[in-house]
């Protein structure tokens, strides 16, 4: 009979340690974390869109449901614009014109600019000489990076790499030239923007198995998998919301010429995808407050789409008569 008591005793320990070491999901400090969750009101978003067929910049006002064109020159045609990951300013840059008579076409008259909206004022950073690459993007909130590739022009064989990074105000922090030999190194690598993999209150976790894509859970270690390849993964942003986790996948069919993306919205909280877009030469997007705004290409041209994640609905679409985009359009 003690022996039968002591057993009962061992395993009612045993059980009470388990559920101590368990923990309750209903504790779990994100759920307060999304109460209390600020999101920025959004006025409205800066995109490029052609206007009487020269590449511009336009601002688009979510209130007044009004679009505006802001800076447009024949001469400066918008190359690229990044808004800044805080969605207060942004750099563009510029080019005069493209010269096709040779094998590699090559971008002319490239300036840097950095507009601030508070002003109402664009500034000129710098200006570069030709390239047959350019390409910028945010390294993190305060640095900006601008990456220009040309031919060397002594041996035939050599391309020059010249990347400039600025502060968040346009100061120039530094200006690297590194020379390939295309024989011996190939072409240089496209530089791309780290991954946000952890949330702002570093409660989540993109993580990988096995090159598979999962959410995990920090307080209570769950992982949920979303079968999703972690070489095809291109962009990860948090919502303000604290509830939401953006995610941009490369698409395997995909071509060179007409690149697309499906972007996915998984819910921390329900630990699952409640959203998917699977459009059309969805190239890039943005998470600015409630809203989450993509370019995609329905048609011969580009429009832009803007999600509200609060209602889960499609508000606004976008369309010019010769195209819009978040970024960037094509070069004709």
């Amino acid at each position: 009979m003690k022996i039968l008591l002591l057993n009962i005793l061992v395993i009612l320990l045993f059980l009470s340690c388990k559920s101590s070491n368990e923990k309750n999901p209903e504790d779990d400090p994100a759920i307060v974390d999304v109460k209390s969750a600020l999101v920025r009101d959004i006025e409205g978003f800066y995109f490029v869109g052609m206007n009487q067929r020269v590449p511009s910049v336009y601002y688009y006002d979510i209130k007044s449901d009004k679009v505006k064109v802001i800076k447009s020159n024949k001469d400066e045609k918008i190359y690229e614009l990044e808004l800044s990951p805080d969605g207060n300013t942004f750099f563009y840059l510029t080019y005069k014109a493209l010269n096709k008579k040779i094998a590699i076409p090559e971008i002319n008259g490239i300036k840097i600019f950095r507009y601030e909206p508070a002003a109402n004022k664009s500034e000129l950073i710098q200006s570069l000489k030709p390239a047959i690459q350019l390409y910028s993007y945010w390294m993190d909130n305060d640095r900006f990076r601008v990456v220009a590739v040309s031919f060397d022009e002594v041996v035939a064989s050599y391309i020059n790499k010249n990347a400039l990074t600025f502060n968040y105000f346009g100061k120039l922090l530094s200006d690297e030239n590194e020379l390939f030999d295309l024989v011996k190194n190939g072409y240089p690598v496209i530089e791309t923007p780290p991954l946000l993999n952890i949330s702002p209150m570093k409660r989540f976790e993109v993580i990988s198995k096995n090159d598979t894509l999962l959410i995990r859970n920090n307080y209570d270690a769950t992982e949920k998998k979303l079968n999703l390849l972690k070489q095809n993964l291109i962009k990860i942003n948090w919502a303000d919301d604290l509830k939401n986790v953006v995610l941009m996948i490369k698409n395997n069919s995909a071509t060179k010429t007409d690149i697309s993306h499906t972007i996915v919205v998984y819910d921390l909280l329900k630990k699952k995808i409640v959203k998917t877009f699977e459009e059309k030469g969805i190239k890039s997007f943005l998470l600015l407050g409630d809203y989450l705004i993509y370019d995609f290409k329905p048609s011969q041209n580009y429009a832009i789409n803007i999600f509200k994640l609060s209602s889960m609905n499609n508000i606004k679409t976008i369309s010019l008569k010769d195209g819009c985009a978040l970024k960037s359009l094509p070069i004709r």
